[in-house]
């Protein structure tokens, strides 16, 4: 099933959320362990010159063998189609509640240039709803393209319009806590997916195993040091104002020390200076689970 919806603001659509949890917490309701066939389809008015601007003040603009990129910047493509995964994830038929989802994992095929300013047609969908050793996880898969070329793709009768998006994130998720699934019954077992392999989410150090507990760490290559408003330093540019990101208090409520760094803030420190402007490129990060 496809839904053609307009990109929600994620200041509001979080508290919208923030209403059904608790509904949900005074009303207990069993939950499925079945992912809406749904995918999601927007046309997002696109990245603003200004944006981009603020985006790369925001992570130091380093350069790409010598010259700035024109075009944006993988993260900041993932920034526009994140309000419609928030969408999809916060309706009540999606399995796992948003609130205190942990990105694991992320995977970007980022196959064309798309310069700002330019309208964009995204699509989202869910996959891959599977146990995980501290609860469940699940894969949004979004793909962007400028509407411009998803247009020409409709209407093209040769092959010279690429048939692919131009950029495709899959994010992993985890609910901490919820065990939907068991390793034998489920639509997946604990380490299934991203989860599996040394690099993937909730994985075991390279060259490791569960009877080898030495940890080997990859050569250091950056040290960065954030500030304590880090979280709305990227959130203003982002738009992503998730408050586990923002809030000690409400990031303890969900068994967290503290507000803890957005995810996809540290890729884009990772990325800065690194990605080429024309050819196509893709990168995977993950995160501590």
């Amino acid at each position: 099933m496809q839904d053609t919806v307009d990109i929600p603001r994620p200041a509001r659509l979080y508290r919208r959320i923030a209403a059904t949890a608790l509904r949900r917490r005074l009303i207990p309701k069993r939950r499925e362990a079945v992912l809406p066939e749904r995918t999601l389809i927007a046309e997002h008015p696109g990245i603003s010159s200004t944006t981009a601007a603020q985006y790369t003040r925001l992570l130091g603009g380093e350069a790409y063998d010598g010259q700035h990129r024109q075009s944006l910047a993988s993260v900041l493509v993932h920034t526009a189609g994140f309000p419609l995964q928030m969408a999809l994830m916060g309706r009540p038929d999606f399995p796992l509640p948003l609130l205190g989802l942990v990105h694991l994992h992320n995977r970007v095929e980022h196959r064309r240039p798309i310069p700002p300013d330019v309208p964009l047609h995204v699509t989202v969908t869910a996959r891959h709803l599977a146990a995980h050793r501290r609860g469940t996880q699940v894969e949004i898969v979004v793909d962007i393209t400028p509407v411009a070329d998803s247009q020409a793709g409709e209407t093209a009768t040769s092959g010279s319009v690429p048939a692919e998006p131009a950029w495709t994130g899959v994010s992993t998720y985890l609910c901490r806590g919820l065990h939907l699934l068991d390793a034998e019954g489920g639509t997946g077992s604990p380490g299934s997916g991203p989860g599996k392999s040394a690099s993937g989410a909730g994985g075991h150090a390279a060259g490791g195993s569960r009877a080898d507990t030495r940890l080997e760490l990859p050569p250091k290559t950056a040290l960065w040091h954030f500030s304590a408003g880090a979280g709305r330093d990227y959130a203003s540019v982002s738009g992503d104002f998730n408050p586990i990101h923002l809030s000690s208090a409400v990031a303890k409520a969900f068994g967290m020390p503290a507000a803890i760094l957005h995810g996809m803030y540290a890729a884009g420190m990772a990325l800065e200076g690194r990605e080429p402007e024309h050819a196509g490129h893709s990168w995977e990060v993950t995160f501590a689970s």
